[in-house]
């Protein structure tokens, strides 16, 4: 297949609205970009594919962190404190879950995600207990779906979460190396649960592991005030001091919520050049707090935004969230711009989750998202309507690496999943 050439009439690039922009295509990459006609005026021959003034193309959203199986929780399990939630309703349904299970009950979520405007998501997978087939069967339902994937592969050993996601040391070191081979396309990479959810031992072996690999660490830290008393009580040090003290942070580390961090775990995440992507929905449906998403950016940390417990996965209410919750917390309207939400859901998304993504430049990935700009008023920055105003209904097409994974309907394979999803809930949940 010969270039593509994307026509714009409207396109935010940088995070900023060009007109009339133009960029190149070829095997899945972004090679060329800028003003349309210069840019055609270099690739003559190369097909051209146009976007109207009614509609705004952006970059693809980035889903930092996802545990898709976790809208089969929606609406029943509403309303409960974080521990009631996750022993009553997580550890009751999702060890249940077969390898089809997941299959399908991914394939409605990945498909929730496009249609959202997602064409990334880092899922933190920890249904390994029994071996790598449910993970495969998470990556089948990527491929199928055409959403890009990073599969953070959990490792839990504490005795106190379900068998079906615990693993020693050992089995967890050999299977993640089988997965990274059997899928060298699926991002797999470590990612130790948490300072409750795996020991010392398995968090310095997933530190050692991805040294060794040279891939990411994704690890749940300081999400509740009960996690920094554990951390206190068994330690004698907060989160984010104990991982340091274990290996587990450098570049190659993703902090998932830091939220109840101290100042000088945020110089110290800083300092290490950790990743942090923050769930602002999630956090604020379950209750467990605001994080300081505007002190972690002055420090120059990278920071990224995911869907989590999908209550709705949708980047569009995350950005909003994100800006809502540290707007509400400053007691300031300017705390937390519709520019930076932006950035965590794009270009500093991609960045916090390592892809090559989230921007309409030569060199990233071709991922990007159609939108009807037909509501957006004509005196509105197109970002800030889409951060305070924007509709996942605006969503028309979802493209990864330069292929359209989304048209703006209900596809027979989403319709498929719903239906099989429908039965699996009526099966853990009805009977």
């Amino acid at each position: 297949m010969g270039s593509e050439l994307i026509r714009c009439a409207r396109a935010v690039v940088g995070g900023a609205l060009r007109e009339d922009f133009g960029f190149v295509v070829d095997d899945g990459e972004i090679t060329d970009a800028g003003d349309f006609a210069s840019v055609r005026a270099r690739h003559p021959d190369a097909y051209v594919r146009a976007f109207p003034v009614d509609r705004l193309i952006v970059p693809g959203f980035v889903n930092g962190h996802s545990h898709a199986y976790q809208i089969l929780l929606r609406g029943w399990a509403d309303d409960r404190t974080f521990e009631h939630w996750r022993d009553d309703a997580l550890y009751r349904v999702i060890p249940q879950l077969a390898p089809e299970d997941v299959y399908w009950v991914f394939v409605a979520a990945f498909s929730e995600m496009l249609a959202a405007g997602i064409t990334t998501v880092a899922e933190f997978f920890y249904l390994n207990g029994r071996g790598n087939q449910h993970a495969e069967a998470a990556i089948r339902a990527a491929q199928r779906t055409g959403i890009r994937l990073i599969l953070a592969r959990t490792w839990m050993d504490a005795p106190q979460a379900p068998p079906e996601f615990r693993e020693s040391i050992e089995e967890a070191v050999e299977r993640t190396r089988e997965l990274r081979a059997a899928f060298p396309h699926a991002g797999v990479c470590v990612a130790p649960h948490s300072l409750h959810g795996a020991s010392e031992a398995m968090l310095r072996a997933a530190a050692e592991f991805a040294r060794e690999e040279a891939c990411d660490l994704h690890v749940h830290v300081a999400e509740t005030p009960a996690e920094v008393a554990l951390s206190r009580e068994r330690y004698g040090v907060t989160p984010v001091v104990a991982l340091d003290g274990f290996g587990a942070l450098s570049e190659r580390s993703v902090a998932v919520h830091a939220i109840h961090i101290t100042e000088h775990e945020k110089a110290l995440l800083a300092g290490r050049h950790v990743r942090v992507v923050r769930n602002p929905t999630t956090n604020l449906y379950l209750g467990d707090g605001l994080g300081d998403i505007v002190g972690l950016l002055a420090r120059g940390i990278c920071v990224g935004l995911g869907s989590d417990a999908n209550v709705k996965p949708s980047a569009i209410d995350e950005m909003r969230a994100a800006a809502y919750e540290q707007k509400a917390a400053a007691l300031d309207g300017s705390a937390l711009g519709a520019g930076a939400a932006f950035r965590l859901a794009t270009s500093e998304g991609a960045r916090a989750v390592g892809v090559a993504a989230g921007d309409l430049r030569a060199g990233l990935a071709a991922d990007f998202t159609v939108l009807d700009a037909s509501s957006i008023d004509p005196w509105s920055p197109p970002v800030n309507a889409l951060v305070y105003r924007g509709e996942d209904a605006w969503v028309q097409a979802c493209f990864v690496a330069g292929r359209r994974v989304y048209t703006g309907e209900v596809s027979p394979l989403a319709v498929e999943a719903r239906r099989e999803v429908a039965a699996i809930g009526r099966r853990l949940l009805l009977e």
